[in-house]
């Protein structure tokens, strides 16, 4: 049945409605929602408006019918209007969540520089560690103090996306990213702020080995030779000969970074280990290590979404990891990473952009909506709307090209760690 419009004293609870009004003109969140409350029917008439759009696909029930005085029952009768009360209050907290999103949006800006700032000092870092330069370990060590502090246990501290572009940098992205989720997935497993540290320094040095490895071998988009694969393979042994060389290099690091291509199945390289003969660290740098790959191919297009990555991983890979830390990681996640499109129960498409480890089923999300500037884009916390979930996850390549370029959907899917306003806000009477 196609869209039509209907007075507003025929709405009932269940009806799909689109407003006629710009996003700035109404105190809903969105333009577009079913009614679900009594109050919604009541600031609709405060409105002043005469009639709304009715979208009967995405409604439970129809309108009443054309004279609804006559039709309907006591318990249809229209709520009583509320006066200015409910109105106002709707109109404040929207007010409230516009401040909110100025905030947030600082918080971002803030988390992007000091993204920024720790890239700059992973490719000094790595630029100079392979001479075996003390003062750069130094300088990375002191960068893992710094993410571990902004993770301790007493503090709200969510993953976030970063936006990044895909380039010839990729590797310095790749070591920052590893080294990040490492870590959070470490805290979440319930390790101390040394473990995290020695947990983050050999996720940032686990690929230094590949300097040694020619770039024909490292970005070869077809299969290697064994002779190719043979050479590639001593990577680990590599990266622990210019570690190794490195006065006071904590074993531990050492041992993430030989064995960090181990597997849980045995089937790993380059000593075929398997299940608990890996250390703890290094099976965790290897889970993050291979979703990281998944995400961010050497080709942007043959990447997989954070939500398929996850996925395969799952449903394909699971025999390679351990799967106490698989369980932890995507719990950690959630089922739709931070750089997921996805479909909201209202219609709406969204890209997930902050996810709170510890309560991964309500991230944040940044919403396409034309009617708002895409510099100004409204970003939502699910765990301030009750009313809205996820309903799945969109490729960005099936994107309309309009929402394509409103959400810009990262080439490469980078994190780091932002801090979480742990408070819980319930808001009531958002209605969409």
């Amino acid at each position: 049945m196609p869209q039509y419009k209907v007075s507003v004293d025929r709405l009932r609870e269940g009806v799909f409605i689109s407003l006629d009004l710009k996003w700035f003109e109404h105190p809903f969140l969105f333009s577009s929602f079913k009614i679900t409350k009594p109050e919604q029917l009541a600031i609709l008439r405060e409105l002043g408006i005469s009639s709304v759009v009715c979208i009967p696909e995405k409604s439970d029930v129809l309108p009443l019918p054309q004279s609804p005085a006559l039709n309907r029952t006591p318990e249809q009768a229209p709520a009583p209007s509320t006066g200015n009360a409910d109105f106002q209050k709707l109109w404040e907290l929207k007010k409230e969540r516009i401040q909110r999103l100025r905030e947030r949006r600082a918080t971002d800006a803030q988390c992007e520089k000091q993204f920024a700032k720790s890239m700059d000092t992973v490719k000094h870092v790595m630029r100079d560690i392979e001479s075996g330069s003390k003062e750069a370990f130094e300088e990375s060590d002191r960068l893992m103090k710094s993410i571990v502090e902004s993770l301790m246990p007493e503090k709200e501290s969510a993953v976030q996306l970063m936006n990044t572009k895909f380039g010839k940098e990729n590797v310095f992205f790749h070591s920052l990213n590893v080294s990040v989720l490492s870590m959070m997935l470490g805290r979440e497993y319930g390790f101390d702020a040394e473990a995290m540290r020695l947990l983050g320094l050999g996720a940032l040095f686990h690929d230094i080995g590949k300097s040694r490895v020619p770039k024909s071998i490292l970005h070869k988009t077809t299969p290697l030779t064994r002779a190719e694969q043979a050479f590639y393979q001593l990577h680990p042994k590599y990266g622990v000969e210019i570690l190794s060389r490195l006065e006071g290099i904590p074993a531990e690091v050492l041992d993430i970074v030989f064995q960090h291509h181990e597997r849980n199945d045995g089937k790993g390289f380059p000593r075929q280990l398997e299940g608990e003969q890996i250390s703890i660290l290094a099976r965790i740098v290897c889970l993050v290590n291979v979703y990281d790959n998944h995400c961010n191919k050497f080709n942007p297009a043959d990447s997989l979404t954070p939500h398929e990555a996850l996925a395969y991983m799952f449903s394909i890979q699971k025999d390679s990891f351990d799967k106490e830390l698989l369980a932890l990681f995507i719990q950690c996640l959630g089922v739709y990473p931070p750089g997921t499109i996805v479909k909201l129960s209202n219609g709406f498409t969204g890209m997930v952009i902050t996810v709170n480890p510890r309560d991964p089923l309500h991230p944040s999300l940044l919403m396409y909506n034309p009617e708002i500037p895409k510099q100004e884009a409204l970003i939502i916390d699910l765990r301030d709307e009750p009313g809205f979930s996820i309903e799945g996850s969109l490729k960005p390549a099936h994107l309309p090209q309009e929402v394509f370029d409103y959400l810009s959907p990262r080439t490469r899917v980078t994190y780091y760690v932002a801090e979480s306003d742990g408070s819980r806000r319930d808001i009531p009477g958002g209605g969409g």
